[in-house]
């Protein structure tokens, strides 16, 4: 007998409404830093949990988890959304998007890393808001 916990279901649930069948427009990224506010707007997403994000230099690293064989394949981009609010210090809103074609039921974590220095403003720092993360974070350079 197979036991599924309810946080399986939910994520087996959202991964299947995330595939819509159609791959029109896919979204490759290659796991790379996007300046887009059409694809932050409109880029699909596969269901993911971001469990840690770090700032070192010009280098973001998120560590996500989500459902797959072995999370080889995913490929995770980060989106700016071109907004720079003029505060002090700049603001910028960003998310992340999970392509992930993978079917397997494991849980799985995994970490990415990013060169960040095109988001930089006037000024030596900007506060990064992601979508789905609680903080918000400054880069500054």
């Amino acid at each position: 007998m197979i036991k599924i916990r309810p946080f399986g279901i939910i994520l087996l649930l959202g991964l299947c409404l995330s595939c819509n069948g159609s791959d029109d427009n896919p979204l490759n990224c290659d796991n790379a830093l996007i300046i887009s506010s059409f694809q932050y707007s409109n880029a699909q997403s596969a269901v993911i949990e971001i469990n840690t994000i770090e700032i070192d230099g010009d280098v973001l690293t998120v560590q996500i988890s989500s459902g797959g064989c072995n999370g080889e394949t995913w490929n995770l981009c980060l989106i700016d959304s071109e907004a720079i609010l003029e505060s002090f210090p700049p603001q910028r809103h960003l998310r992340f998007t999970l392509q992930n074609n993978e079917s397997c039921l494991a849980y799985l974590s995994r970490t990415f890393s990013y060169d960040i220095s095109a988001l930089q403003t006037e000024g030596n720092s900007v506060v990064l808001h992601i979508d789905d993360y609680e903080d918000s974070l400054l880069y500054s350079y």
